[in-house]
């Protein structure tokens, strides 16, 4: 186990911006909501901020532990462990589900006649190499990527902007249905994926000191990068219309194809990519850090041994699925719609365990 570890707040600030970004680009999340998807997406956000206040009240109780130290504290030794344990593998599986993202994304854009296992084979290497000194160090490289990502994102808008390609016209009318089909869109999908996923940062707020820099700097960052999502999903429904969006691969990628500007500036693939290769290898890399320090925690494995063995097992699972369709239904209607939310489920009842058992210590009584 690799100790005294130190995160900075805007270390943590920046992580969360890039792994909340991470692959939400990928897909037009609440289409099923229309020109209403902004919408559907700003519900997921205030939902997936209740829950985050629950996680950041339990973390506050003991800002010292991480999700298997609570798990133990609060559902008691062997209870806890059979929770705890699941959750690590739960984090190595949504790695991988990254890892197989990343290799559709890259065969699908720049790297057409690569095998696709290679690809995979080495952003899981890049993966072991950025982690391997542990969180202090991988929170160290997020902080030296966000430039690139900021810079990125600002150009693609400002280009947008510039080619008239944005008629917010296409966004009306406004909530026709009724707020019905938002909601449905924002419950479960949005919430879970990507606003529920914050859970992942129990795994690193007992790094961030004082605990309540943690909690100040989280809230900050989600809600900008909230806010960033919803626009975002505002931009792409904007230029191509619920109707496109809902049938594009990548509906990200589909609207920087449409920019040019003065015969010269166009074909700007390659900066999404970029972008979305960023975001997929930062959120792969921190669910399988995650994954490491919960299993080597919980099993009693040196941390960089369990290193060696999870990244094997990530890179193996990625080939059980036998093609996208099949992984992208695996994760819409299976980990979207149970997984995460029991996840849920069970951090709930922490929450209100937690609540209780400090509710009826002395001194708490009116």
């Amino acid at each position: 186990m690799i100790r005294n570890v130190k995160i900075g707040k805007f270390q943590l600030v920046v992580m969360i911006l890039l792994f909340e970004i991470g692959s939400t680009p990928l897909f037009e999340l609440g289409i099923e909501a229309k020109q209403d998807s902004w919408l559907a997406m700003a519900a997921g956000a205030i939902i997936g901020g209740v829950f985050l206040w629950m996680l950041l009240t339990i973390q506050g109780r003991s800002p010292d532990a991480d999700l298997p130290e609570l798990y133990r504290q609060l559902f008691g030794k062997w209870l806890g462990f059979a929770l705890a344990l699941p959750q690590g593998f739960i984090f190595a599986y949504e790695s991988m589900r990254n890892v197989r993202d990343f290799g559709e994304l890259t065969v699908m854009t720049i790297l057409n006649k690569t095998p696709e296992w290679s690809i995979k084979l080495l952003i899981i290497s890049l993966a072991v190499y950025a982690i391997w000194k542990g969180a202090e160090v991988f929170f160290r490289l997020a902080e030296l990527l966000f430039p690139i990502v900021l810079c990125s994102y600002l150009l693609i808008i400002l280009l947008l902007f510039q080619a008239g390609l944005i008629d917010f016209h296409r966004l009306q009318p406004i909530m026709s249905d009724g707020i019905r089909p938002i909601l449905h869109a924002a419950v479960p999908e949005i919430v879970s994926f990507p606003f529920a996923q914050m859970l992942t940062f129990l795994m690193f707020w007992k790094y961030i000191k004082p605990a309540a820099a943690a909690a100040k700097s989280t809230f900050s960052a989600y809600s900008i990068v909230s806010l960033f999502l919803v626009f975002m999903n505002m931009i792409i429904m904007s230029v191509l219309g619920p109707a496109l969006a809902g049938y594009s691969m990548i509906p990200f990628l589909e609207v920087v194809q449409l920019i040019k500007l003065a015969d010269f500036l166009e074909r700007l693939d390659v900066v999404v990519t970029v972008l979305l290769i960023i975001g997929l290898f930062v959120k792969l890399s921190l669910l399988m850090l995650a994954s490491v320090l919960a299993l080597s925690a919980l099993l009693k494995i040196p941390y960089k041994t369990c290193t060696v063995i999870i990244a094997p097992l990530i890179f193996g699972a990625c080939f059980l699925e036998p093609n996208n369709t099949v992984h992208l239904w695996i994760g819409l209607k299976i980990v979207i719609r149970y997984v995460t939310p029991a996840q849920m489920a069970v951090l709930a009842c922490a929450f209100l365990i937690g609540f209780f058992r400090r509710d009826k210590q002395p001194g708490n009584a009116a």
